[in-house]
């Protein structure tokens, strides 16, 4: 299974990886909103869209409706 990760602005993976998460810290959710903008928000960025491949890619696929 591939996964299309064409991205332009990075907020599209940001507001599906909160629907797919679920529970979404405060911290976070400003991360995701606003953007780092220290290092250490970097790698908390990159750590969580790390997580976020890490959930998309476990997604069961979408399957074709074949009702007939």
């Amino acid at each position: 299974m591939t996964v299309d990760w064409k991205e332009s602005d990075g907020a599209e993976w940001r507001e599906e990886f909160k629907q797919l998460k679920g529970t979404v810290s405060i911290d976070d959710l400003k991360l995701l909103d606003e953007g780092a903008t220290t290092m250490k928000e970097a790698w908390r960025l990159g750590a969580l869209h790390a997580e976020y491949k890490r959930l998309k890619r476990n997604q069961p696929p979408d399957l074709p409706d074949i009702k007939r």
